[in-house]
């Protein structure tokens, strides 16, 4: 038998005939079949859920990714938008409370003879460095501002215009060292002068005697000596009285009723008819130069009895 018959039987006449006997035997058992039925689709099974997982994977990856990538995206809009509103906030607020402040000038009444005028603070000029305890405001001489005219808040005292502008005036605070002003005791009627001390440090009151009454705590109101300060608005609270043992005079200390660099919004009150001359400066100045040389009873009736209790300031 040649090689080439014995391939031919290997390789098609054996298998043919394999076939056919399977086949035969399958179509009348029919086992092969029930075989084929149950293999095929568990190996079809196990050979597809990998696909199936790995697309069901990728596509909720994919959508998370496009979600969080439109989430990140509102969230910077939305951290944008908080900002604007909390600045809107802000200046929203700012404007309620200076409201509220203006209001509360346009609250203040002042006594009859006298015009209020409001007017914003616009530069301060505090501390050790400065020559003189002043602040800037955007009132002037066009607006009726005069010199020595009255600067106050609707708590109480601030100072007086040492040099008015055209458009800006210049506040001489009444913690300047060259700051007197003339006041009462709240509860015992204690005439005395209120002297500034220069940054930082309290208001001197001065001319208490020893056996007046008065105490920490109690308010100094402006007496309305001199023609500077109308009478009864705040200048400071007392803090400190110490009797003495060897002055006429008590040694009493007090403080501003709110601290001066607070102020944003005040009223310059003016006379309605101006005083004539400038003799209520020089007066004081004489004055207080005589209680202060004097030491006596007659030199603190004069003290009292000067015509402004004001000095002049410092050049």
């Amino acid at each position: 038998m040649s090689s080439r018959f014995k391939r031919l039987v290997c390789f098609f006449i054996l298998p043919l005939f394999l076939y056919f006997s399977i086949y035969t035997w399958n179509w009348k058992t029919g086992h092969l079949d029930n075989l084929a039925a149950m293999v095929g689709l568990d190996v079809s099974g196990w050979l597809l859920a990998p696909g199936r997982w790995a697309r069901s994977n990728f596509d909720d990856f994919w959508s998370r990714y496009v979600y969080l990538v439109g989430v990140r995206q509102e969230n910077e809009d939305l951290a944008a938008r908080v900002r604007e509103l909390e600045q809107e906030l802000g200046r929203l607020s700012e404007k309620a409370k200076s409201a509220d402040r203006m209001a509360s000038l346009l609250r203040f009444s002042p006594e009859s003879g006298w015009d209020a005028l409001a007017c914003r603070v616009i530069g301060q000029k505090l501390g050790p460095n400065a020559v003189l305890e002043t602040m800037l405001v955007d009132l002037g001489s066009t607006h009726g501002v005069r010199e020595n005219d009255p600067v106050i808040s609707p708590r109480g005292v601030v100072g007086r215009i040492v040099k008015p502008g055209l458009f800006f005036s210049s506040v001489l605070l009444l913690s300047d060292a060259s700051s007197r002003i003339p006041v009462i005791t709240s509860e015992g009627r204690v005439p005395a002068i209120v002297q500034g001390a220069g940054s930082g440090a309290f208001l001197e009151v001065k001319f208490i005697p020893r056996n007046d009454s008065v105490a920490p705590g109690e308010i100094l109101l402006s007496s309305g000596l001199g023609g500077v300060f109308p009478k009864g608005i705040p200048v400071a609270r007392v803090v400190e009285v110490t009797p003495s043992d060897v002055s006429l005079f008590q040694k009493v200390y007090a403080e501003p009723i709110l601290a001066l660099r607070y102020y944003e919004e005040l009223l310059v009150l003016s006379r309605k008819f101006a005083p004539e001359g400038n003799a209520t400066v020089s007066d004081t100045s004489r004055g207080n130069a005589t209680a202060s040389g004097g030491g006596n009873s007659s030199a603190v009736s004069g003290s009292r009895a000067s015509t402004s209790g004001v000095a002049p300031h410092r050049q």
